[in-house]
């Protein structure tokens, strides 16, 4: 066994024509030996004629189609080191120099249709997998024509008998797919030999937008160049609209590297198209950023992977998809996927460069969109995970999004496998003879409607007797509900019809319908499923089971699980786990054991199931959660999670399965580790959807129960069980390692993980909020010590100064309450820096409800830390302070729309006692503004307009201008994050208050992403007054950055002595010239003609500039640009805005980045004590033409 490339041969003794081998693997163990090996076809002289490459290995026995080719020798032989075990090898054919009879032929039923397109003798013939194994295979070459007119066609004889129609038991989907090979036209590469005989040819429509492309009838072989972007069989490569182009009917056999790509390319139809033998995935969309694509009733086959060290970074070629779709918005209907050493079908939603950079996906997420169409497709024979699969990021399709009539069978893994996703709905169709129909993972709202779900099909049943498949229930399996499903939207499976059941009975899996145990979080079951008016074939007794995931979950005995049956699988009622947290609180007396299930049916109860989410720290492994309703109580204990519990920042999940409350109010309390009242730090109820029955708690229900202040608020790191504070802290996906010095007995933990972390995986733990909530005015003292060394350089300590995003950065963040953060420096020789803060308590602190401290780090590095603690210091709490009202929602009725900030004059004192959203008089303004995401989006009160940066900027930012030569206090500050999309951008980002000469005066940090809608505030009311608000991104953070609504919450404490009234000066009075004009009719003035009708056009020949002349010296407060509306929008692009004095020097200049839109605003702001000049001047840098609907300046004259 310690032979490289071990080998094995047999001498047929004379030259024969080989039809096919069988292998047979060594069955009684190690079968994994046999894998990644050659089988070598040698002629007399051992001159090597052809080879298979089989690449994995294979469990008990295998097929291969030799294609006829002449060999005395055949040799098997590994790749590597191993020993070779073979349990049986056979090899089919005939003597070479003899014709074969012509009575031995085997004949094809295929039809007339194509029996006559097929005739011709030596065509050669598909017939694909009709087993679990991906490359099972034959290709049959065309003996005898005659019988064409009766729908058949003779063959030389195969090797290896494949499914005919008439041996399915009714299902005809599982007979063979067969196709032709042969074209008359051929497109194919030479075939070199060594390193080269991987490069063959390449065709690719290369930035070619608006033709219409066509290649039909062809066969491209030996085609695509291994390991070389871009260079495919076929490849339309950033051409965007193909609108008209047609690849049809065209066959690419043994291509290199892919088959059809569509690569930032839209609208192009792929039809008819026959792939076999490829390497990499087939079908595919390149980078996500691919639209309106139509591939329909194609056909791959036998779709294997590129070897392990090909793909490049962030490709999967190595475990390849004969569809590989990474934008749902194209159109798949009709296609098969008919074996494929990875995925038939692969919905891999992800946008990559350089298609992103294309205008039409800018802002557009993949994992977010509307199908198009996915329809009557077909996947069978496929070796990974499923047939048909969303792994890994998922599909958040819209409510509604149909998967139609897919037919998914004979799949080793899953049929279909979800994960991440949610939505979907299956409607018709057939999953059969799958290792798991259905597989359901973290998703929302999966639905199963009039689909037929089949355990072992007769057809398979009848393959096992015959010998042509091994007996085995592994690929027997129903459809499975994944105890952690989304909130509020759990598996529906209805009208559906399920059988073959009956045949296996080895674990869960063998259930019509099972229930999960792999990767279940905290070991419980939080999710909701509907099952309705399903009809179960076989087995009475067999229709659900938990089996698996109660007795053997690798992640812990899941718990609480309860599921209700409208009758179609037992009667009305639920399926419950005898678990004292849901059997104290029913009558239990009319409930039946169930030995298949591992339930107890109870056909009296109505509940429904709440999730009460806690912090997920090393803190709460010993929580509690106590229910109470009257005099009857019952305990649900928190389990483990499905990975390292010091890498999770996600919420423990603690079920409440209830009917409604006898006593009118269900009481929730917790106890820690040591059985004491206490509060895990935070607790939020969440409800799932309404059960059928009439019944169970709603969230009116439930009453949380805080602990009364006590001694555990002395110190909010007491239950560390060491004591300097190293307990408690997560580090999400990455790790911690933990070291004890003996000498000084301290306990030190040192972050381990990601190089490429770019700075965003920190270190984090709770606080316990309740304590806040009663000790507001309070203080409390932050200590600990620090250090930070490089991952990257042997562990190097490294020194840095305490003011960057370089050094280490400490967040407290109490929710509702309180938001600070700073930096600290550290040293290069190993020392620890000490920390050391007091951090007060706002005298209202009622509202905290969530509480964390966390340690943010720079990219590439990471830290120790050691003796942290949170004491509250001795003090009395103030009995009385000044009062200011807290910042309000918008009003009721909803805020005014308004398409830009209002030049109304700013108006002197009384100032307002009452907190105002003053941003909406404010100006805004940004570092840059992509995709008509102008600044003034978001202070317009309207949170469904969003301003949107360039994404190709560090350190981003957006401002809100007060008012010139203001002071406001500032009590809180309000991002409403952008509401449909991409909500993960925003993060790492600094909120900050600048005074009239741009100085910072207060700041905060906030590190995690905010999500999509979600509404953060920051809470400032310290004392801190300003003129400027700012959201900025760290300066190594590169990404765009949008919001729907930037509030800030105050009132103004100092305005101009003598405010100028500020009015539109371009139209009342100013005088417009230009360096062109189109025609006479599209002259100067045409901008400032009150008509957004008429506009302004310059030639298209020079570099053209627009002027407005405001009659004198002018102070401008902002710049109001329309574009034209009724074409060519994206001529106004990169342009100069600029503020000239009396001598025509450029007194100040802003910039418009990239195109604006048809018909758009844009709000250029000055507004600043040095915006003083005569003339405004719009100008390009380039040769193009310049065309303005209308231009507003907003100012005054200057006496």
């Amino acid at each position: 066994c310690d032979a490289f490339a071990p080998w094995w041969e047999v001498d047929l003794v004379d030259l024969f024509t080989i039809a096919g081998m069988k292998i047979v693997n060594r069955l009684d163990c190690c079968g994994r030996r046999l894998h990644d090996f050659d089988i070598l076809f040698l002629d007399e002289n051992k001159n090597e004629v052809g080879s298979i490459f089989s690449p994995g290995y294979f469990a008990h026995s295998k097929n291969f189609d030799v294609s006829f080719v002449n060999a005395r020798y055949v040799k098997i032989q590994l790749r590597d080191t191993d020993c070779l075990q073979l349990g049986e090898v056979e090899v089919y054919g005939w003597p070479a120099y003899e014709p074969f009879p012509a009575a031995s032929m085997d004949v094809l039923t295929v039809g007339q249709d194509a029996a006559r397109c097929w005739s011709k003798d030596g065509s050669r013939l598909i017939l694909t997998s009709d087993t679990y194994d991906w490359d099972d295979t034959n290709i049959a070459i065309v003996a005898n024509s005659s019988l064409a007119s009766e729908g058949k066609i003779e063959v030389f004889p195969m090797a290896f008998k494949k499914t005919a129609e008439d041996e399915t038991f009714g299902y005809s989907d599982f007979a063979v797919e067969v196709a032709l090979l042969d074209r008359s036209l051929v497109i194919q590469g030479t075939k070199d030999s060594g390193e080269f005989a991987v490069l063959g040819g390449h065709i690719i429509v290369l930035h070619t937008p608006g033709v219409h492309q066509h290649l039909e009838g062809a066969l491209l072989w030996n085609m695509g160049q291994q390991g070389r972007l871009g260079r495919y069989p076929f490849h339309f490569h950033m051409s965007e609209s193909v609108h008209g182009s047609t690849l049809a009917k065209n066959v690419i056999w043994e291509s290199n590297q892919r088959c059809i790509v569509a690569h930032g390319s839209h609208n192009a139809t792929v039809t008819e198209n026959v792939a076999f033998d490829t390497l990499g995935h087939c079908f595919m969309l390149e980078d996500g950023g691919e639209w309106n694509n139509t591939f329909s009733y194609n056909l791959g086959a036998k779709t294997g992977p590129l070897p392990a060290n090909t793909p490049r970074a962030g490709e999967s070629d190595n475990r390849p998809s004969t569809f590989w779709i990474t934008n749902p918005a194209n159109h798949f209907f009709g296609n098969v996927a008919a074996g494929s050493h990875g995925m038939g079908f692969w919905f891999d939603l992800k946008l990559r460069a350089p298609a992103s950079e294309l205008e039409i996906n800018h802002g557009v997420s993949p994992k977010h969109l509307a199908l198009g169409t996915f329809e009557n497709n077909t996947a069978h024979s496929n070796r990974e995970r499923a047939g048909i699969t969303t792994y890994e990021f998922g599909y958040l399709a819209p409510p509604g999004t149909i998967f139609r009539n897919i037919k998914s069978f004979k799949n080793r893994q899953a049929g279909v496998f979800q994960h991440g996703t949610r939505n979907i709905q299956f409607i018709g169709g057939l999953l059969a003879d799958n290792g798991q129909a259905a597989r359901n993972f973290h998703h929302d709202n999966a639905i199963y409607d009039g689909v037929e779900v089949i355990g072992r099909s007769e057809h398979v049943q009848s393959m096992i007797d015959s010998g042509r498949l091994a007996e085995s229930c592994n690929h027997a399996g129903g459809i499975s509900l994944q105890p952690n499903e989304g909130l509020t939207a759990g598996t529906i499976i209805k009208n559906s019809i399920f059988s073959g059941f009956d045949k296996c009975n080895v674990n869960s899996r063998n259930s019509p319908i099972w229930v999960e145990n792999d990767q279940v979080r905290n070991a419980v079951f939080d999710s909701s499923p509907t099952l309705t008016n399903n009809v179960f074939i076989g087995e009475d007794e067999k229709r659900i089971s938990a089996c698996l995931s109660i007795n053997n979950s690798p992640d812990g005995w899941v718990r609480n699980i309860a599921i209700e049956d409208d009758g179609s699988m037992k009667g009305v009622g639920f399926w419950l786990q005898n678990e004292t947290a849901i059997m104290n609180f029913i009558d239990s007396s009319n409930c039946e054991p169930d030995n298949t299930s591992c339930l107890l049916f109870c056909p009296s109860a109505c509940l429904r199931l709440g999730i009460v989410s806690i912090s997920q720290d090393l803190t709460t492994q010993g929580f509690n959660m106590h229910i109470m309703d009257g005099a009857t109580s019952a305990t649900v204990v928190r389990g483990p999670i499905w990975f390292n519990e010091r890498q999770n920042h996600l919420s423990a999940q603690m079920p409440l399965v209830l009917p409604a409350p006898t006593s009118g109010k269900y009481q929730i309390s917790f106890t820690d580790k040591n059985d004491n009242p206490s509060w895990p730090g935070y607790a939020f109820l969440s409800m799932e959807r309404e059960p059928v029955c009439s019944g169970g708690f709603t969230s009116e229900h439930i009453e949380f129960i805080m602990p009364s202040l006590d001694s555990r608020c002395d110190d909010l790191f007491h239950l560390d069980d060491h004591a300097n504070g190293i307990d408690g802290w997560q580090h999400f996906f990455a790790g911690i390692h933990k070291t004890h010095d003996q000498g000084t007995g301290s306990y030190t933990i040192a972050t381990t993980g990601r190089l490429g972390d770019g700075g965003h995986v920190n270190l984090s733990r709770p606080l316990d909020a309740s304590c806040f909530k009663m000790l507001g005015g309070r203080t409390y003292h932050l200590f600990g010590r620090i250090r930070m060394f490089d991952n990257g350089n042997n562990g190097a300590y490294v020194e840095t100064d305490g003011t960057s995003d370089a050094s280490p950065k400490i967040s407290v963040n109490i929710d509702g309450v309180l938001s600070t953060a700073w930096h600290v420096a550290t040293s290069s020789d190993g020392s620890w820096t000490e920390v050391s803060k007091d951090i007060t308590l706002p005298i209202d602190s009622s509202g905290a409800t969530k509480a964390t401290i966390s340690i943010s780090k720079a990219a590439g590095k990471e830290f120790e830390i050691s003796d942290w603690g949170m004491i509250l210091l001795d003090s009395e709490a103030p009995t009385g302070s000044p009062t200011t009202s807290q910042p309000t929602e918008s009003p009721t009725d909803g805020p005014i729309y308004s398409p830009f900030p209002s030049p109304a004059p700013i108006t002197a004192a009384p100032f307002p006692t009452v907190s105002t959203n003053l941003a909406l008089n404010g100006f805004a303004d940004a570092d840059t503004e992509c995709w008509n995401g102008w600044a003034y989006k978001a202070i317009d009160g309207n949170p469904s307009s969003i301003n949107h940066s360039c994404c190709s900027n560090y350190g981003s930012w957006l401002r809100v201008d007060l008012g010139l030569n203001t002071l406001n206090y500032i009590e809180s500050i309000v991002i409403k994050n952008r509401a449909n999309c991409c909500g993960g951008r925003l993060r790492r980002f600094y909120v900050e208050v600048l005074d009239d000469n741009d100085n910072v005066v207060w700041d905060t940090f906030h590190g995690p992403n905010v999500g999509t809608g979600v509404v953060k505030t920051f809470t400032v009311n310290d004392g801190t007054v300003g003129r400027y608000v700012r959201v900025r991104y760290e300066d190594s953070l590169k990404d765009c950055l949008h919001v729907g609504e930037l509030e800030v919450w105050g009132y103004p404490v100092e305005l101009p002595a003598a405010p100028h009234h500020v009015y539109e000066m371009a139209i009342s009075s100013g005088v417009a010239t230009a360096s062109s004009m189109y025609n006479s009719n599209n002259g100067a003035s045409k901008a400032i003609d009150s008509s957004t009708s008429s506009i302004y056009h310059s030639t298209c020949r020079d570099i053209p500039w627009w002027m407005i002349d405001l009659g004198g010296e002018s102070f401008v407060q902002d710049v109001l640009i329309w574009n034209r509306a009724d074409c060519c929008g994206g001529r106004l692009r990169d342009t100069h805005v600029e503020l000239l004095d009396s001598n025509m020097n450029v007194v100040e200049s802003r910039y418009i980045k990239g195109s604006v839109g048809n018909g758009a605003l844009v709000q250029k702001v000055f507004n600043q004590n040095i915006s003083f000049g005569r003339y405004v001047r719009i100008r390009f840098s380039r040769t193009d033409c310049l065309q303005l609907a209308e231009v507003n300046v907003n100012g005054y004259h200057v006496e």
